[in-house]
């Protein structure tokens, strides 16, 4: 390769790798999202609140659930594009949202980012699966990206200065668009990253986005960020920290946390937000940015028990260790900005190897040494350098794809073909041909669904009120069948209208007995406590499922939650085994073990590998501790004082393997 070559291609990556399994084809609903309530200190000024949500819950409908993964690794091949020049080799995952799992200097031979040597989900974004590592690009909703484990497009630019890499896809959430266009000139040691996002609707909506970046931890690693305060981010919500030391410790040393940890930046009017990531040497990776992307944060597992088990849960045992850097075109993660009906955002980003002088990384001035750091950040990327890749990216945004090197879903094609309108003359979008597209070309083609659709249970839905209207004018037209009742039944529930959503469900059930219908109108009599009703409703979905194994689940969390232990054991023992050994029926049996007494088997239960416990989820080892406090109170006949449960709690520790605490 010369100095004057960029090369991009298309290849595999061969690692062990545990299957994703196909969506949960039962829709979740808002209503049933547990809510997270955000609260704020008095401490935060307006820029801080500014656009601040009240619940941090994110309703994932349209899109479905993917928690059908296991921890089964195997060996296998995953495709992937490359962007290497004579300095800098770029990887990207585009089947998994355009994740770049790895930025390898080529001069100094060492990996910048964090690149897991494994591919392993865990339940950690809206839709449950995601997996650590790389450079995510997380919006347009709050929390790890709707479509982190999803195919999206990728294709090739043809500019003046040599091709460009662009991964874009369509957001059926809020119906808008993004795409991130990676430009890596000859010879250069700055990978250039243009985002752009495209509100094509006739409504302004809310905006957020977040580019998260997963570097390597050590012990000596250190986060220097320009700050004239910083703020805390719990599961809570938002308050004012003291920065750098708090609770006895140098918090810019993210190795230094016992307890996982989000710490935002705030330096409100910075020109060139930065932040950087170095080791004891001085050395790592520098991450610069237009004035829109102004927020910044760090994240942290932490080095206690349960963030350490987190990291090596993600990945392998000693392999995992990582922290976040971030930046964010809000304060904090907790805010969105207006994006108006018809109009785009944008802003230039920069990774790129980062070296100071060591000495001045690790001055215990913290404040000294981000000035050090800053100097060195306007001599590796110079504010002219920055303004000018910048207008050179926003003049080729809207440049049309000439190659396609992956497609991504037929969702933004079905978007234009329904609105009359392309989303934006940058991006190309192609028809699907799956069963989750279909049905919906049918609607907009032929006006209603083939007999073929009809004979076929949904693998999709939609619920936008433009949809809505779609099904409805079908219906109109064409007569409403069960399916077209089904999924106005969808719609509507989710939009809250639950007396109109029942209707469309009898009315679909009328029409052809089906176990979505069936199933939906158990989730309406539970949550109106008509517990019969819906128990029943849940056995008519059941017998029409096919064992589906999902709706196994649910029906499970239904007699459990509403303690009706009897009909939960007669129904898990009739379960295929595959089906009954579900982990989540695993873990509902050992909580009625122990609100039942017998507390061996609330442990013995335990002893298995869990793979979708959630971000912040204690149920594990709060129920291993649980089984021998109560044990030891039927023992003595009385409750144990409060010395008395902590010594129990030291001296039986839940096994590693069911540690998430991270507090």
């Amino acid at each position: 390769m010369t100095p004057d070559q960029t090369r991009i291609t298309i290849g595999f990556r061969t690692l062990p790798m545990a299957p994703l399994g196909p969506p949960n084809l039962w829709p979740r609903f808002r209503f049933q999202v547990r809510d997270m309530p955000v609260s704020v200190s008095g401490d935060l000024g307006d820029e801080d609140r500014a656009g601040m949500f009240a619940n941090a819950a994110v309703p994932p409908l349209p899109y479905l659930m993917q928690d059908n993964y296991t921890r089964n690794r195997q060996p296998g091949r995953l495709p992937t594009l490359e962007l290497e020049n004579t300095a800098l080799r770029a990887v990207f995952y585009p089947t998994l949202g355009g994740r770049m799992i790895s930025l390898y200097d080529k001069r100094s031979g060492r990996e910048l980012l964090f690149d897991n040597p494994v591919l392993q989900f865990a339940n950690l974004a809206i839709r449950n699966a995601w997996f650590s590592g790389g450079v995510e690009w997380n919006g347009p909703l709050y929390g790890h990206s709707l479509l982190t484990c999803s195919p999206v497009f990728a294709g090739l630019v043809g500019t003046p200065l040599g091709p460009l890499v662009r991964i874009y896809e369509f957001d059926r959430s809020l119906e808008t668009a993004w795409q991130v266009d990676l430009f890596l000139p000859p010879g250069d040691d700055r990978l250039w990253v243009h985002i752009k996002a495209i509100n094509p609707n006739d409504h302004d909506v809310r905006f957020y986005w977040w580019t998260n970046i997963a570097v390597p931890l050590m012990p000596d690693t250190r986060v220097l960020s320009p700050m004239d305060y910083a703020i805390s981010h719990d599961f809570d919500g938002n308050s004012r920290l003291a920065f750098p030391v708090f609770d006895g410790f140098d918090g810019s040393y993210p190795f230094r946390y016992p307890y996982f940890k989000s710490v935002f930046f705030r330096k409100p009017g910075v020109r060139k937000p930065w932040s950087v990531a170095v080791d004891g040497s001085g050395r790592g990776l520098g991450h610069v940015s237009t004035p829109p992307l102004s927020g910044r944060k760090c994240f942290t597992w932490g080095g206690g028990r349960g963030g350490k088990r987190w990291m090596d849960y993600l990945a392998e045992e000693g392999r995992g260790d990582y922290i976040e850097l971030q930046g964010g075109v809000t304060p904090s993660q907790l805010q969105t900005r207006p994006l108006q009906a018809g109009a785009s955002i944008e802003w230039t980003e920069c990774l790129c190897p980062f070296a100071m002088d060591p000495q001045a990384a690790h001055d215990p001035d913290y404040f000294a040494a981000c000035e050090a750091a800053g100097r060195a950040v306007d001599q590796r990327v110079p504010d002219g350098v920055l303004q000018k890749a910048d207008a050179f990216l926003v003049g080729q945004a809207d440049e049309r794809v000439g190659t396609l090197m992956h497609r991504g879903s037929g969702w933004g094609w079905l978007h234009e073909m329904r609105t009359g309108r392309r989303i934006s003359p940058g991006l190309t979008f192609e028809p699907g041909s799956s069963d989750e597209e279909r049905p919906w070309a049918e609607l907009l083609t032929d006006g209603t669904f083939s007999a073929e659709t009809l004979d076929t249970p949904p693998r999709s839905f939609n619920v936008s009120p433009g949809w809505t209207a779609t099904l409805r004018n079908s219906a109109q037209k064409h007569g409403a069948t069960w399916l077209h009742h089904l999924h106005l039944g969808v719609a509507r529930l989710e939009a809250g209208d639950f007396r109109e959503a029942r209707s469309h469900f009898e009315a679909s059930a009328d029409l052809k007995e089906n176990a979505l219908a069936f199933r939906c109108l158990a989730v309406l009599d539970d949550r109106d406590g008509n517990l019969d009703a819906a128990w029943s409703a849940y056995q008519r979905a059941w017998s029409l499922s096919g064992d589906d194994r999902n709706l196994a689940v649910e029906i499970c969390d239904f007699l459990s939650r509403r303690r009706r232990y009897s009909e939960f054991s007669a129904f898990s023992e009739s379960l295929p085994a595959a089906v009954a050994g579900h982990e989540r029926i695993v873990l509902m049996q050992a909580e009625i073990a122990l609100e039942q007494g017998d507390y061996p088997t609330v442990r013995r239960l335990l002893q298995r590998e869990f793979c979708t416990i959630r971000e912040g989820e204690v149920r594990l080892s709060d129920l291993w501790f649980a089984s021998y406090l109560r044990e030891a109170e039927a023992r003595h006949g009385r409750e144990l004082t409060a010395v008395e449960k902590r010594q129990i709690e030291e001296e039986y520790p839940p096994p590693r393997a069911m540690d998430f605490r991270m507090q």
